[in-house]
């Protein structure tokens, strides 16, 4: 197989970074890291985040982490920054490179995990925020209603506003839905775009 190279700078202080895989390792200029040593490669997105009316508030991106035996990780994502404010999505040439080096693990390495989906204390932290932010929302939106209904003051107006308070719910529960999608589980299947 041909070798592959993937360059990435993850953050505005960070250089650029660039990893070449081989038929027996995956490379980068300061040491080498041979299939045989990798635990675990774990595939997964970050979704972006869109504010009604404003655009989008934070850019959604890939993710790439090799865990190696030792417990030490090498993580890559599809972000490439530019300067500050402006970033170059690099997700074709990003899962090309993670479709080759998943196919290469897996002939070097039979025993390394493949996974898809986001780490479990990340997964966690994102699924229970949006999770008490939709339950906070319903909750307000109920005892507003029965405080309302209770006192006969649930004029139209007010019936009205509470339904535009309930529409504001499909954005915490369209994020849950994208969330639980990410969680962790063994990937399968050779497609990583429709994996993540």
């Amino acid at each position: 197989m041909p070798d592959l190279t993937y360059q990435v700078r993850r953050s505005l202080v960070a250089k650029t970074e660039e990893y070449t895989l081989t038929d027996t390792a995956i490379l980068w200029p300061g040491g080498s890291l041979p299939f045989a040593h990798i635990k675990t490669v774990r595939i997964y997105s970050v979704p972006g985040i869109w504010i009604y009316s404003a655009g989008r508030s934070a850019f959604g991106s890939n993710r790439c982490v090799i865990t190696l035996d030792s417990g030490a990780a090498i993580q890559l994502t599809s972000h490439h920054y530019l300067s500050l404010g402006n970033f170059e999505d690099r997700s074709p040439a990003f899962f090309q490179f993670v479709s080759a080096l998943v196919a290469r693990v897996r002939t070097a390495n039979p025993a390394a995990r493949i996974v898809s989906g986001m780490p479990p204390m990340l997964w966690w932290f994102w699924f229970l925020s949006f999770g008490l932010l939709a339950l906070l929302l319903i909750l307000s939106i109920a005892l507003g209603l029965l405080g309302l209904t209770l006192e006969h003051k649930n004029s139209l107006g007010t019936s009205l506003l509470f339904l535009a308070l309930a529409g504001l719910l499909i954005g915490p529960i369209g994020f849950l839905r994208a969330i639980w999608r990410r969680r962790t589980r063994d990937l399968n299947s050779g497609d990583l775009y429709r994996a993540v």
